[in-house]
This record gives C-alpha cells, structure tokens and sequence, in this order.
C-alpha cells in the first residue's frame, strides 16, 4: 500500500496545481489574485514535508487510505475556494488543518514515532491547532467587523508565514513558504 499511496498523492497533488490553473482567468479581486498566489506555493510546500512524511508513515488500513484522499479534496478546495468568498476560503482552509491534524494523530497512533519524528509531528499537530484556532476568530472578525477581504488575506498569509517559520525553527529545516 505504501508505494501505491505515494504514487497517487504524486499525481493527485498535479492534477490539484494543474486545474487550480484553469481559475486564475476567473478571479477578480486583488485578495484572490493574492490569496491563488500563495495557496499555489503553499500546496507545493505541505507537498515537500507531506510527501516525505508518507514515507516514513504510509497508510496501514484503509481509513489511512480515504484520509490522504479527504487531504487533496481540500487541497483542491483551497485553490478553488481562491475564486469564491474570504470567509469561504477561510473554512475551507480550517477543515484542511483539521484533517492534517487527523493525518498526524493517526501516524502517531500508529507509528509511535520518536526522535526527529516525533518532534516534526508533535511540532504540526500543535501548530495545525494553532492555525484552525486563528482562522476561527478571523473568519469571526471578517463576519462581524466586516474586515476587508484584502486586509483578511494580508493577515492570514502574515500569520501563516510566522507559523512556517516558528514550526520549521522548532524542528530545525529550513522552509519558509
């Protein structure tokens, strides 16, 4: 199951940066040129730690199988969701967290990683919660401040840059997209 599930991530996170192409003639505001712009470079990003990491724990049952498919469905919907509502792409990018939590704890559960593993894994689980969490009260201040779509943007990829780098300074490798 192992190579069958690295071969098909491969391809699905392609086919996930291939099609998210066909929406950039359709975005219009300056927050979703901003917003398919660093989603794009974030998908490659989670691709280079997310690609690796499914080595070391590749699925064991089923479950593990329909997770890693449940992760690229929302990747495809955070390069979709850059064309639709901030709001919208906010929650989208929360249930991502959500399952890459998921992910996370079940290669734990299952793996019982130590070490270097373990702190990698330890390092997202925290920061996954982290950014749900942060994503929750900006939808919230979108909602009832009515924040500019722009500024929501600005402040998300702001954020989520100083977690990249928190969470790679944590684990000592150097990725800061």
């Amino acid at each position: 199951m192992k190579n069958f599930s690295l071969k098909f991530i491969d391809i699905m996170v392609g086919i996930v940066l291939g099609l998210g192409f066909q929406w950039w003639p359709v975005l219009v505001h300056p927050w979703q040129y901003i917003a398919f712009i660093f989603v794009y470079l974030d998908i490659v990003d989670y691709w280079i730690d997310y690609s690796p990491s499914l080595k070391k724990f590749p699925p064991k049952r089923e479950i593990d199988v329909f997770l890693d498919l449940s992760l690229m469905f929302i990747l495809f919907l955070y390069i979709y969701a850059t064309q639709l509502t901030i709001t919208y792409f906010l929650s989208i990018f929360i249930i991502f967290k959500i399952l890459d939590y998921l992910w996370l704890w079940s290669s734990r559960h299952e793996y019982k990683p130590t070490g270097v593993d373990k702190l990698f894994v330890d390092t997202w689980m925290n920061f996954n919660i982290l950014e749900a969490v942060f994503s929750i009260i900006l939808v919230g201040a979108v909602s009832l401040l009515s924040i500019s779509p722009l500024t929501a943007i600005i402040v998300f990829i702001i954020f989520r840059l100083i977690v990249r780098a928190a969470a790679s300074f944590r684990y000592k490798k150097a990725h800061f997209v």
